[in-house]
C-alpha cells in the first residue's frame, strides 16, 4: 500500500542519490559558478523534466513483461538492492580529487533544454535510478498509481536538488576543495541510500 512508510523509504532514496555528485549535478554546479542560476535553468527543468519522463516510459514498458515473469520482477528487485548498495560504496569510497576536477573541466557553456533531456538517457546514475525505482519503489498492487505518485517525488527532488548545486555553485567549488567535507558528505549520503533500501525490505 501507498503509504507515509512508502513516501518516506522513496524520499531517502531520492534524497541520497539526488543530491550526491553526478553528471546532472556538477554540470548544475560548473554552470551555476560560471553563468549564475538563470543560465542553469534550461538543464534544471531538463533534468526535472527529462528523468521522470524516463522513469514512466520505462516503468510502463516494462509493465507487461514483469505481470508475466514475476520470478524476472524479483530477480530485478535485487539486482537493484546489489545496484543501490553498489552506487552507495562507490559514493562513499568516491576519489575526491577525481569530482574536483570533473567540475573543473565541464563545459563552460550553459547546457540546453534539450541537450539535458538527452544527458538522461545516456547517464548511468539516472538509469540506475529509474530501474531501482521501477522494481523497488513501486507497490505491485497499484503499480500504475504509485509509479506516478514517484514520478511526482522525482520530478520535485530533482528540481531542488539541481537547483541548490546551481545556486550554490561558489559556496560548493570552495566545499569541494576540503577533503575531508566532501568525504563525509559522500559518507553520509551512502548511508542514506543503504538505509532507504533496508526500509524497503523489511
Amino acid at each position: 500500500m501507498i503509504g507515509w512508510d512508502w513516501l518516506t523509504a522513496l524520499v531517502l532514496f531520492e534524497f541520497a542519490s539526488g543530491f550526491t555528485p553526478g553528471p546532472n549535478n556538477i554540470l548544475a554546479l560548473a554552470i551555476g559558478f560560471s553563468h549564475g542560476y538563470r543560465k542553469t535553468l534550461p538543464h534544471v527543468f531538463g533534468v526535472a523534466i527529462g528523468f521522470p519522463v524516463m522513469l514512466l516510459l520505462i516503468g510502463f514498458f516494462l509493465k507487461p513483461l514483469l505481470d508475466r515473469a514475476p520470478l524476472l520482477f524479483e530477480v530485478l528487485r535485487y539486482f537493484s538492492v546489489v545496484l543501490v548498495l553498489w552506487i552507495a560504496w562507490k559514493i562513499a569510497t568516491a576519489p575526491v580529487e577525481e569530482e574536483i576536477a570533473e567540475g573543473e573541466m565541464l563545459s563552460r557553456r550553459p547546457i540546453t533544454f534539450g541537450q539535458s533531456l538527452l544527458l538522461q538517457w545516456v547517464n548511468p546514475k539516472a538509469w540506475a535510478g529509474a530501474l531501482t525505482i521501477v522494481t523497488l519503489y513501486t507497490v505491485p498492487q497499484e503499480y500504475a498509481r504509485s509509479l506516478w505518485a514517484a514520478a511526482a517525488v522525482t520530478v520535485a527532488m530533482t528540481f531542488t536538488a539541481v537547483s541548490l548545486w546551481s545556486l550554490s555553485g561558489r559556496g560548493i567549488k570552495k566545499f569541494l576543495h576540503d577533503p575531508r567535507k566532501i568525504r563525509l558528505f559522500n559518507l553520509s549520503m551512502a548511508i542514506l541510500l543503504v538505509l532507504s533500501v533496508l526500509m524497503m525490505l523489511w
